[in-house]
């Protein structure tokens, strides 16, 4: 993290705002709930870079209904260490699976934390309604807070990503023109275009139909994408610079129109001049015939998006019928779901919470917790993350027992052993390597139970043995049920990327016939670009120049299927081409052993640019012959 004035005083506030939560939770609920505390305030945290606030009573609803589970649950497991086992599986496995997800970050931590808390400081029968209540009062403030800060996420985080991609584009036109590097604007670019995403994919409403400043704002990142391709693919001769130079012009007043109305006049006149030139030049450039479509598309989504009225904003338009695709699946429906990484994951914590909650009260342990939490931070849904964490657990708590001994053995009172205690929580908001910040979490836990013991040795051996064992009871768990690794996840989000993008294309062939799905179209381009999230994320530190090339196959692939879409749905087909328009994309939709033949196929495909007349036809040709070479090259990437 680099540190600035500003990050200290955010850090800063923050933290504060922290320790006053979850004191004044205390002194609401008591300090026997204190801790549902400590896990509210870091679910309110984690779940603001999702935006719950389409459907804020169903969410308050549902995270009422999961907080009292888990209060009732962790309440019935106390009377009796056999009754528990059942219990702390399906409360775990609940969790567990329902807040994990294929294609987005998971939600699951604070809830299970929460879950840990409740088991390991359970209150009697009296003290229960105080309980349910803080629960409640829990799930309530989550909402909230969501309330508070995601209102207007769309179009304040929204805005902020348009203009940021904007200034990217400019810069890497500019460098393209100078002939210097564009990696760093690259990543930039890329990471602004999935964030962007990552809000509309969050306002959905039932999961599949978007607002309509999600459907203008989704058509403006297409755009965009599809422009930041044209700059990687272009040969940059003397011919391109007016190209390029033009291409600013309209990003700028792209970028200005989103504060400033008259701006999309300004983008408007420079498309229409830039149009104007390559006409009276009569160009068949088909760089420029795809930059002058995306440049199109992309005054009309902002121009749309100009004139929509804060009242429109959050209007759906949910003509269409759900497909049962889209719908949820049970369990049983979803072929081979038992080797899924929510199933496999859901499983493995519950048992390995359910054995170590047994452990710990069969044998009376009275710090067994430490065995839970170290669980509950080392079984993680990927096999070979998990090995990782239990090295930096390990040599975590052991730094940690050493220098929370060391500074209590040289602060003696009560007053400094707290102070060091808050300095150690504060520096955890500068600390995200996972390896650091368990040993200021370490140091924290061990220094907390010692003020009330007075001591730190018996703790901090204690500590180490029941880590330990947590560790070998995890490792076990990962390695023997249900297994998940590294390379079952790639198996699976990459053959999910080949299924969207037959998707894709089914739905084009549909359009052609007038019958295309707009809502379908758009979760498709959703889904491809949190695919590649997931997989970019997941191999982060060891992709390959092969997978890389194989994502950028995919990417240019789901980027032009969706321009064609959009292009068939404005200017449609001629009756003269739609035979050969069909055929062609049948052969992309076709099984795989029909799929081999695309590179035989391509040819054909080029020849047939020169015979039509119709320069909207000419245009969807041409997209489909771009189609076609990058479905061949992913396709041989992916078998070879």
């Amino acid at each position: 993290m680099k540190l600035t004035k500003k990050t200290i005083i955010s850090n800063t506030i923050l933290f504060a705002g922290i320790i006053g939560f979850v004191m004044l939770f205390g002194k609401l609920f008591g300090n026997e709930n204190i801790l549902i505390g400590v896990s509210t305030i870091t679910a309110m945290l984690m779940l603001l870079e999702r935006d719950m606030t389409s459907h804020p009573v169903r969410n308050t609803l549902k995270f009422v209904a999961l907080n009292v589970f888990m209060g009732l649950a962790a309440f019935l497991a106390g009377f009796n260490p056999f009754l528990a086992i059942p219990i702390n599986f399906i409360t775990m496995f609940v969790i567990s699976y329902s807040l994990l997800f294929n294609l987005k970050n998971p939600l699951y931590f604070p809830f299970s934390l929460q879950y840990i808390f409740i088991l390991a400081m359970p209150v009697a029968v009296d003290q229960m309604p105080m309980r349910i209540a803080s629960l409640v009062f829990g799930a309530l403030a989550i909402m909230g807070i969501q309330l508070l800060a995601n209102k207007n996420k769309m179009r304040k985080s929204g805005d902020k990503k348009i203009q940021a991609i904007c200034d990217g584009l400019i810069v890497k036109a500019q460098n393209r023109l100078e002939g210097t590097a564009t990696d760093e604007i690259d990543e930039q670019i890329s990471t602004d275009i999935s964030g962007l995403r990552g809000i509309i994919y969050d306002k959905r409403e039932e999961n599949y139909y978007l607002t309509e400043e999600g459907r203008l704002k989704l058509n403006v990142s297409a755009s965009f994408e599809k422009i930041n391709i044209l700059l990687d693919t272009m040969d940059m001769d003397e011919s391109r610079n007016p190209l390029l130079t033009s291409l600013v012009d309209c990003l700028t007043a792209a970028s200005d129109s989103l504060t400033d109305k008259e701006a999309v006049q300004t983008l408007d006149y420079s498309f229409k001049q830039m149009l104007s030139k390559y006409e009276s030049e009569q160009t068949h450039s088909e760089t420029v015939f795809r930059m002058l479509n995306a440049l199109d598309f992309l005054k009309d989504s902002l121009s749309e998006l100009s004139s929509l009225g804060k009242g429109q904003s959050n209007v759906v338009r949910n003509l269409e019928h759900i497909p049962k695709k889209f719908q949820k699946l049970r369990i049983s429906e979803k072929k081979s779901h038992t080797n899924s990484i929510k199933i496999s994951y859901a499983v493995r914590m519950a048992v390995a919470i359910s054995l170590t909650g047994f452990i710990a009260d069969y044998f009376e342990l009275t710090e067994g917790r430490w065995m839970l939490f170290t669980v509950l931070s080392v079984i993680i849904p990927i096999y070979e993350q998990s090995q990782k964490k239990m090295r930096d657990r390990i040599f975590a708590t052991v730094v940690g027992a050493i220098l929370v001994a060391i500074a209590f053995a040289i602060f003696q009172g009560t007053m400094i052993r707290t102070v060091l205690l808050m300095t150690a929580g504060y520096l955890m908001s500068y600390v995200k390597v996972y390896r650091y910040s368990t040993i200021l979490v370490t140091f924290s836990a061990i220094g907390s139970a010692a003020l009330i013991t007075g001591t730190t040795e018996i703790l901090t051996v204690e500590r180490l043995l029941l880590v330990v064992l947590g560790i070998v009871i995890a490792l076990l768990i990962n390695k023997f049920i249900l297994p998940y690794k590294l390379e079952d996840a790639n198996e699976d989000l990459k053959d999910m990327y080949e299924d969207t993008i037959h998707e894709m294309l089914l739905e084009v062939a549909q359009q052609v016939k007038g019958a295309g799905h707009d809502h379908v179209m758009k979760n498709l381009l959703l889904f491809t670009t949190m695919i590649e999230d997931r997989l970019k994320l997941n191999n982060q530190a060891n992709s390959t120049d092969k997978e890389l090339a194989w994502l950028q196959h995919q990417r240019r692939a789901a980027s032009t299927i969706y321009e064609l879409y959009w292009w068939i749905h404005k200017h449609g087909v001629d009756e003269s081409n739609i035979v050969t328009i069909t055929a062609e994309l049948d052969l992309l939709i076709g099984t795989p052993s029909a799929k081999q033949l695309l590179h035989e196929a391509l040819p054909g495909m080029k020849d047939r640019l020169q015979t039509m007349e119709r320069i909207e036809d000419l245009i969807v040709q041409t997209m489909i012959v771009e189609i076609t070479e990058d479905v061949h090259a992913s396709k041989q990437l992916y078998t070879s």
